[in-house]
């Protein structure tokens, strides 16, 4: 996969860096905006229970497992339509889909 945005190439070995931006930047979003809303709403201390989260994090495992599949088939086509599928040479695609794994 091309590991460029825009003029800058990003190194293969610091794509790890996405998922703990996107935990920096969504802990804060939890404790200041949802956990507040869910007080509101269930209108007790803690928000959500314990096998609410549980349950919440169970389905953002499928969803993460779904947007995986969707990106495979979305690399897969890429490589398959110019017949690079055992080829050693990088995807015409972003590896920005991939990162939308850890997103999710």
């Amino acid at each position: 996969m091309t590991t460029k945005i825009g003029n800058l190439k990003v190194p293969p070995a610091s794509l790890p860096v996405f998922p703990v931006v996107f935990i920096m930047i969504l802990a804060p979003i939890y404790d200041h905006l949802i956990i507040p809303f869910a007080r509101k709403a269930t209108k007790t201390e803690m928000g959500v229970t314990h096998l609410q989260r549980i349950g919440v994090g169970l389905v953002l495992s499928i969803v993460a497992m779904a947007v995986a599949a969707l990106v495979e088939i979305k690399r897969k086509g890429v490589a398959k339509d110019p017949g690079l599928l055992d080829s050693k040479e990088t995807l015409p695609i972003t590896f920005l889909w991939i990162e939308l794994q850890y997103l999710s």
